[in-house]
């Protein structure tokens, strides 16, 4: 039974490391929502096929793991270059990642055949169990802004290790491996034995549907941290370990009766989701381990029915091996269930549109009901599976009463001053998904919140964004020449921007947000048909890799929060460094912060550290919304109505929309300029996400305290008496 516990650190070190993996294809290649789709699929691929070849290698486990601890040994090494200066091509970050997919791949069918006196269900629950261990252990390791690097280090030396421990086992001949027979996976073919793979696909092409439904509620039900797609994995793989240790109690219950369990669990998250996620989401304090707590069970909840899909594989696998030796059993159905995960992701992405409307959850029952049929066809049991489609079709019909749009919404609102109904508009596709959210301020004033992939962004209406804009045409004599902005979101600061200049590029990493760029043009003057900017669907890191050395006058960075998505590496020493070689010489960095990334003069050092490494300037226009301009030649501010600097349509669209807005009759925005060095801040970098680790405490702590944190306040800067 010890020996067992060699599957439980397995799974803890490579089942677990994808998280790393996703971190490192964000340092080298980027975050566009397309090359993590590509980095899944490749996974996905590649572990289909390291399940195909675990038979013919059943001697080499000891060798896959200690090849896959030097590879990642060598990994360690490239990033301690300056990796980030070069732009990887995709083929090569994809045959980088099969390696370590194909090596997952080979591992559990091997470990099942290694460990073969030990039923198949105890070793599965043993994997996935020290899956959960590891990805946890990850997670709560890069809360805390600690290196990549040296995780990946000691992942490469654990590998090592646990291939040296096994090679030492089978050099004493503790596992007694046999020689596998070739072609037996001939006999899948055959009437007998068809229907196992066949369950296999059809569940694990539902589970697939079903987890990138789970997902994307996840973080639209809470934010848009990282962890949470750590969260559902770690979810997932408590499912699968929970069926793993209890298949022995449930061998009886027949594949029908588990598709049939599925469906419920399915219906059972659709009834209850007007209620139960707002229901988690009330017990959030604003501290980060009763997030993780609460999150977790949020993320347990959402994935429920993978418990009954984990038991199809289970029992699949174990009735398979009568005919099999368990490796070929498990390394066949594992392949199969990837074809079915990749169909099911697929179907979810082209069901993306209708992610949360009765339409998607039906289509999933409408699968149950085809597979329950197929499988009514072999086992003979016509009467039993009619009476449960019936039963089924009778429960979605209260199940499927409301949409889940109407239910997303509700904890963001304080129980006592929840509106009855929540009015929203979501526009979501396969990558990403926004929503604006309808606010009733008073009876007769409604204010529109902006949502993009759970983060709460802004307010539409106060027209913040627009003049943020504007700010930077105060430090140029002349309209800007040619200008950049990272982050579109609604288009306004961008309107801003392009208003000042007479050609701006848009960088954007979300095909949703330019897609509906059109949505907000009586907030963004119709900049979608604006004829003084280009758009640019990539990663904003990406795309000033390649830009022309001192091309531009002005580089305004937008994106998001650092604890948002992977936007920490935007407030990087490096990224830092990239914008200062695309600027001109007497060029502007523009960029903010909040509550949300500084709390305090020590957060606000730490936020100005990488930018005070490359600007010998920095002004600060203050408040609660603080816009930080930096620059390396001294300049005075040029004076007039901000309408004498735009074009005529900006200026109409200036004087008719925005002016009778109170954010632009303030007599004085109080400015900063040329702040001295803040000394000791740690530096965020790629290796270190210093910012991350601090914003995503901010913004829990802000989203369920709304505490409010002045400039003047925390800068510990004498009250500045100069405006704007």
């Amino acid at each position: 039974m010890f020996l067992s516990f060699v599957a439980l650190v397995s799974g803890l070190l490579n089942l677990s490391s994808q998280i790393l993996y996703q971190k490192i294809v964000s340092m080298t290649l980027g975050d566009l929502y397309i090359t993590f789709l590509l980095v899944t699929l490749t996974f996905i691929t590649g572990t289909a096929l390291g399940s195909l070849l675990s038979a013919k290698v059943r001697r080499f486990l000891p060798w896959v793991e200690i090849l896959t601890g030097l590879y990642n040994l060598c990994l360690f090494l490239a990033l301690s270059l300056d990796f980030y200066k070069t732009q990887l091509p995709q083929f090569v970050v994809v045959l980088g990642l099969l390696i370590p997919a194909i090596s997952l791949g080979i591992q559990l069918p091997l470990y099942s055949y290694y460990l073969r006196q030990i039923r198949f269900n105890f070793i599965y629950g043993l994997y996935h169990g020290g899956a959960i261990i590891g990805l946890l252990a990850f997670e709560i390791y890069f809360t805390y802004g600690l290196s990549v690097k040296a995780s990946l280090l000691a992942l490469s030396l654990g590998q090592i290790t646990l291939g040296a421990v096994l090679g030492y086992l089978l050099n004493h001949d503790i596992f007694h491996l046999d020689q596998s027979p070739p072609g037996a996976w001939r006999k899948l073919l055959t009437k007998k034995l068809i229907v196992i793979p066949l369950s296999v696909f059809l569940i694990s092409l539902l589970s697939s549907y079903q987890v990138f439904w789970a997902l994307k509620t996840q973080v639209f039900l809470t934010e848009a941290f990282r962890l949470h797609a750590t969260l559902i994995s770690a979810a997932v793989f408590f499912w699968m370990t929970v069926a793993g240790f209890s298949e022995k109690h449930l061998q009886n219950a027949s594949r029908t009766f588990l598709f049939f369990a599925w469906a419920a669990a399915l219906l059972a998250l659709q009834a209850s989701f007007s209620t139960l996620p707002a229901l988690i989401t009330e017990n959030f304090t604003g501290e980060l381990p009763n997030y993780f707590i609460w999150s977790s069970v949020l993320a347990l909840c959402l994935t429920l029915p993978v418990f009954a899909s984990s038991l199809v594989f289970i029992k699949s696998t174990q009735e398979l091996s009568i005919d099999f030796a368990v490796d070929q059993a498990s390394g066949y159905l594992n392949a199969i269930a990837c074809v079915g995960n990749i169909l099911g992701m697929v179907l979810a992405a082209l069901m993306a549109p209708y992610l949360w409307t009765n339409f998607y959850f039906s289509l999933a029952l409408a699968i149950v009901i085809v597979a329950t049929v197929i499988l009514a066809y072999f086992d003979k049991k016509y009467v039993s599976t009619s009476w449960g489609i019936a039963a089924l079709v009778v429960v979605s019909f209260f199940a499927f009463q409301k949409d889940q749009a109407s239910g997303l919404f509700n904890n963001r609102f304080v129980k006592q001053i929840r509106p009855a109904t929540i009015n929203s508009q979501i526009f979501s596709e396969a990558f990403s998904s926004i929503a604006v959210m309808e606010d009733p301020i008073t009876d007769d004033q409604v204010s529109h919140h902006y949502i993009i992939d759970g983060h709460r962004s802004h307010i539409i209406d106060r027209g913040t964004e627009n003049l943020i804009g504007l700010y930077a045409r105060r430090y140029f004599p002349d309209t800007l020449e040619k200008s950049a902005v990272i982050g579109v979101g609604t288009g306004q600061t961008s309107w801003g921007v392009a208003a000042i200049s007479e050609h701006t590029d848009l960088i954007e990493i979300s095909p949703t947000v330019l897609k509906n760029l059109k949505v907000f043009k009586e907030y963004n003057n119709d900049l979608a048909n604006s004829s003084h900017k280009s758009i640019h669907l990539i990663d904003g890191m990406s795309y000033l890799r390649n830009c022309p050395v001192g091309s531009y006058d002005l580089i305004v960075n937008t994106a998001t929060y650092p604890g948002n998505f992977n936007a920490a590496k935007l407030y990087t020493v490096e990224f830092v460094e990239l914008v200062k070689n695309c600027l001109k010489p007497n060029g502007i960095y523009q960029t903010y912060f909040d509550g949300s990334t500084v709390h305090n003069t020590e957060q606000l050092a730490n936020f100005l550290a990488p930018i005070q490494a490359h600007f010998r300037h920095i002004d600060i226009i203050a408040g609660y919304y603080p816009i930080l301009i930096a620059y390396n030649e001294s300049r005075a501010l040029t004076t007039g109505p901000m309408e004498s600097f735009l074009r005529e349509s900006d200026a109409h669209f200036y004087n008719e929309t925005l002016k009778k807005k109170p954010i632009f009759n303030l007599k004085c925005n109080t400015i900063y300029r040329d702040i001295p060095l803040y000394l000791g801040g740690k530096m965020n970098t790629l290796d270190r996400a210093i910012l991350e680790a601090t914003s995503i405490r901010n913004i829990i702590q802000n989203i369920y305290q709304r505490d409010e944190y002045i400039f003047a306040e925390y800068s510990g800067l004498p009250r500045s008496q100069e405006c704007f």
